[in-house]
């Protein structure tokens, strides 16, 4: 009997190859997406929906508590605290193209709204600048969730 060549994909992902290793694997969740080309180009990169769906879920329940929002929302009183892509070219205070916010939470007399969570569906995993960095304290929450929840692929 003939064994077929086995698959290879590049893909590309959020963990380090140490975290990877204690989770005995590459978790799915923690895979960003795959490349199709041999360039690993922006245009060659297919996202992977359940990535997606991961990262903003992470957000949307880790966000409410983390205490840079919280101090962002005290700031701002009334409106929307928005997170910004950290490989934004100008940083999060600068001119940030859309496909940098990664989404946003309403705030209302300095709090964040539980379950307000919005997603910015114009949000692109790789850009030309790079693959999405959140900021470090939500980039440590989805670390652990992916760590926690995510089974080897």
């Amino acid at each position: 009997m003939k064994s077929s060549p086995k698959r290879t994909e590049q893909v590309l992902s959020f963990l380090t190859l140490d975290q990877c290793e204690r989770a005995n694997g590459l978790p799915g969740v923690a895979v960003q997406g795959v490349f199709t080309d041999a360039e690993f180009s922006v245009a060659g990169f297919r996202p992977n929906r359940a990535f997606v769906e991961f990262m903003h879920d992470v957000i949307r329940t880790t966000g409410p508590t983390d205490p840079s929002l919280e101090k962002a929302a005290a700031k701002q009183g009334n409106g929307w605290v928005y997170i910004i892509d950290m490989r934004t070219p100008e940083g999060p205070q600068g001119r940030v193209p859309v496909e940098d916010i990664i989404g946003g939470f309403e705030v209302r007399d300095g709090r964040l709204l539980e379950n307000s969570y919005q997603p910015n569906e114009k949000h692109r995993v790789l850009t030309s600048d790079g693959p999405v960095r959140l900021p470090s304290s939500l980039h440590a929450a989805l670390v652990r969730a992916a760590l926690e929840r995510g089974r080897p692929v």
